[in-house]
């Protein structure tokens, strides 16, 4: 059996709690928003709750990494827990760190580009952040074992975490996400400047199933029209 990790130092538990409770608090509002039909708000959100919840694990090292979401936070990872590294999912944590930068639209660098599809996003987002907080507990399992604020707003089955939760409810991860239609967007920064955006709900699977898919992708036949991620949609 894996032997437990734990820390009595105080300054650390302290900076665990404070890293995994903002965690949390973006997560909830990150679900909210996807539900929400608002996947853009929501995919940035999601970025920095999984900062937020490596931090957690940093900090529980007694080191830091300051800066958004990068790949030294979760290769950080490693050294906290290896079974947890080798099942996140390296494309969607990469495009979390893209979707930081959808703040400001007009500072998109050329070429810019990136694909959310909230079900499948969603999907992702509540695998990746149960994994996480579910390796920390706070104090032994005893009359005296602290619930984390994850764990209460699960024992009191919160509806902003159950709805939709596909690990919690027990549903198939694949089977969650296309037994009905998405809301999608893509966004491309063109590099003769122009931006382009769209929002449509979409059905079955996209012809390419990775997180970091070509999304609104210029047409080789022609320069005026572009191509989406999914073949069966439908406009909004």
């Amino acid at each position: 059996m894996k032997k437990t990790k734990s820390t009595k130092n105080p300054e650390r538990v302290k900076k665990v709690q404070s890293f995994l409770g903002s965690s949390v608090d973006d997560y909830i509002a990150a679900r909210v928003l996807f539900l929400s039909s608002l996947p853009q708000q929501a995919a940035i959100l999601s970025s920095t709750s999984i900062e937020k919840c490596f931090k957690a694990m940093l900090a529980f090292n007694g080191n830091e990494s300051h800066g958004h979401l990068k790949k030294a936070h979760w290769k950080s990872v490693r050294n906290f827990d290896i079974e947890l590294y080798d099942s996140l999912n390296q494309d969607f944590l990469e495009l979390n760190q893209k979707v930081y930068l959808l703040r400001y639209t007009n500072d998109l660098p050329s070429g810019y580009n990136l694909v959310i599809a909230s079900r499948e996003y969603l999907a992702e987002l509540d695998q990746t952040i149960l994994s996480i907080c579910r390796r920390f507990q706070f104090g032994e399992r005893d009359e005296s074992y602290r619930l984390s604020k994850l764990e209460h707003l699960v024992s009191i089955r919160d509806k902003r975490v159950y709805e939709e939760n596909h690990v919690l409810n027990g549903e198939p991860k694949e089977q969650f996400i296309y037994r009905e239609s998405q809301f999608v967007f893509e966004i491309r920064n063109l590099t003769s400047g122009k931006l382009f955006e769209i929002n449509y709900r979409a059905f079955g699977k996209p012809k390419n199933q990775s997180f970091s898919r070509s999304g609104f992708t210029p047409s080789k036949d022609s320069n005026n029209s572009f191509e989406l991620s999914f073949d069966n949609k439908e406009d909004i």
